[in-house]
């Protein structure tokens, strides 16, 4: 992952519930990432991005609020054979990350195919929304 703010971090803490090793390349992070690499769960590199980082890499996820530096990770990225993710554009990307509702042992993801990632939280939010409206009605 390159960029430790708030789009990145919510792809990181995707990323590692589903049991991936992540390393974090951002010379700041948000809080959540921060408590993860204290408690070894990431590895965070407080570094400005350098393509070294991507040595071995199998998932390069681009999230930084600079589309171009965005768009050169994901192309080192595609020049090393590993899948990419640009989260500043679903056109470059391999990869697109749903907006993911998890309850009990289901998991709902809502795409909208990198589009408007913002509807897709809209539309996972109320279908929350409409799974506690019948949980409350059932009881």
């Amino acid at each position: 992952m390159v960029g430790g703010g708030t789009i990145g971090s919510r792809k990181v803490l995707t990323l590692e519930r589903a049991g991936a090793i992540v390393t974090v390349v951002s010379p700041t992070v948000t809080e959540a990432l921060a408590e993860q690499a204290r408690e070894r769960r990431i590895v965070w590199i407080g570094d400005e991005f350098s393509e070294e980082h991507l040595d071995g890499a199998f998932l390069i996820v681009a999230a930084t609020n600079d589309e171009a530096l965005n768009a050169s990770v994901t192309r080192l990225g595609s020049q090393r054979n590993a899948l990419v993710c640009d989260a500043s554009s679903a056109e470059r990307s391999q990869v697109i990350f749903g907006a993911l509702l998890e309850v009990d042992d289901t998991t709902i993801g809502v795409f909208t195919d990198g589009h408007d990632p913002a509807r897709a939280r809209r539309t996972r939010d109320e279908i929350a929304d409409l799974v506690a409206a019948r949980r409350n009605h059932s009881r």
